[in-house]
Formats: C-alpha cells, structure tokens, sequence
C-alpha cells in the first residue's frame, strides 16, 4: 500500500532532490500526525521538518520501503523525545501538575514506541491482509480517500454512488483496521482519521 517505487528508493541512494520530493510528500503529513499526539502541532510541524534534513544530511542507503519508514519515523519519535524531555526541565520550576503528568505519559508512549523495520514490515503485511478481506467496493473507496486523498463528495461522483455510500464503506474499513492494526495505531494516525 502506498509502497515507494524502486526506481524511487535508487534515486534517493544517488541523493536526487526529485526522489526526496517524493518521499517528503508523501511521508511529511503522515509524520506530522503522528508527532503531534505527542507534542503541539507546530512543534510537530518544526520537528518532522528538522528529521527530513537529517535524513537528506545522512543520506543512509535504503535498500526498502519498509525500512524507509522506520528509518523516517525512529527520527521523528527521537526528535519528540528530545524535545519532551526539554520541555520536561524547562518546565521543571512550575508546579503544574497536569503538564508533568501529560508529558509523563507521552514520553512514557513514546519511549515504549517500537519503530524498527520488522514493525513496519509486519504493519505492511497486515494492511495488505486487512485490504484484501475487504469488499471490491468498500477497498476501492477507502484507498481512494486514504491513499489517494480523495473527498468523500468526489468520490461518490467519480463511483456513482451516494455519499452515505462512501461513508459506510470507510466506516467498515476504519472498523476492519482498527481491529487488525491495534497494536500499531500510533504509526498510523494518517490511515485511521477521519477525511470527509
């Protein structure tokens, strides 16, 4: 699902801007939801930018799109780990509870995060399953929305189908991912929200 070409991944080991382009724009909404369930939304923004510089600085060799991934969002969870544990001290004369307890738990989440290739390689077996398993219709409507970025209203007018139509079907995949991905949401925030 959304698997980068090899054409893609061999470019970017030759350090082409075109193939960085691509991988930025596919990767930087989705790493942006996942860091801001940990940090505030403009921070997410500043620190998935901040991973995508390091990444283009190291330029490590990418042999899969599995491994891309894991490599993207290790950096982006290390980065929201480093700026928690900041903001931890920062804040560390206040006496707000509630932002140490928050900040507690986040850290905690995040620090039990498992970001290694196997998990994404793992997650991208069961997606490819859970896909499979779905109607003709239902999989056609939900790769539209998710993978593609579709609206529902277009959808329903590209599919000839109501826009309930389209609702239903998402909400029956949704349900199908949460299910068979439970153990992995926080990687997949992107797939999981809701995009009317």
């Amino acid at each position: 699902m959304d698997s980068l070409s090899d054409e893609i991944i061999e470019l970017l080991n030759q350090k082409k801007e075109a193939a960085f382009e691509v991988v930025f724009n596919l990767y930087y909404p989705r790493l942006v939801y996942f860091a801001k369930e940990y940090v505030p939304y403009e921070d997410a923004k500043g620190l998935v930018q901040d991973a995508f510089v390091t990444f283009w600085e190291k330029s490590p060799v990418v042999l899969s799109h599995s491994q891309l991934q894991s490599y993207l969002y290790t950096l982006v969870k290390n980065n929201c780990l480093m700026r928690l544990r900041h903001e931890k001290y920062e804040k560390a004369y206040k006496s707000e509870m509630e932002i140490k307890m928050q900040n507690k738990v986040y850290l905690s989440a995040l620090e039990q995060l498992d970001t290694s290739l196997t998990t994404f390689q793992e997650m991208e077996a069961i997606i490819q399953k859970t896909l499979s398993e779905l109607t003709p219709k239902c999989r056609k409507v939900f790769l539209m929305s998710r993978m593609e970025g579709i609206r529902n209203h277009e959808i329903a007018e590209e599919l000839r189908i109501s826009v309930k139509a389209v609702e239903a079907h998402i909400t029956k995949a949704l349900k199908a991912f949460k299910v068979s991905l439970k153990d992995f949401l926080p990687l997949l925030t992107y797939l999981l929200t809701t995009n009317s």
